[in-house]
């Protein structure tokens, strides 16, 4: 031998994806925080009690507590008649999901019954969102 060193073509290859493995994995170790039961509830009652007393989303992103709402009907202008709730949501991952039944009445009059599901965040801040849409 004449004490020269080669790399092999390996090596490199090797290498980068070590380092990509390791670089990749920023933030795995974090955990998210589940949402809370009762306030939970609490968005969800607040956010269709909005809609049924005739509120907008934008109303209720702008009070204290902020509840951010998306609900496709709800955007659309369709009215909440009523709504009936499961009592306890169900925790799917850290949210909680509600199923819903919605009568709902559009500009012509005509109200229909609509089944809904809610997926409800409390961390890092209050979300509704409507799942079905």
């Amino acid at each position: 031998m004449n004490g020269k060193r080669t790399l092999s073509p390996r090596r490199p290859l090797w290498l980068a994806g070590a380092l990509m493995l390791v670089l990749g994995s920023g933030g795995c170790g974090s955990t998210a925080t589940t949402a809370d039961l009762a306030d939970g509830r609490k968005a969800l009652q607040t956010a269709l009690d909005a809609w049924k007393g005739g509120q907008t989303p934008d109303a209720l992103a702008k009070s204290t507590p902020s509840i951010h709402v998306a609900d496709g009907d709800w955007k659309s202008g369709l009215l909440l008649q009523s709504y009936k709730a499961d009592d306890e949501g169900k925790l799917v991952g850290t949210d909680l999901n509600y199923a819903v039944v919605l009568e709902l009445k559009n500009d012509k009059g005509k109200v229909t019954s609509k089944k809904a599901v809610y997926a409800v965040s409390t961390h890092p801040q209050l979300l509704v969102l409507r799942q079905d849409d």
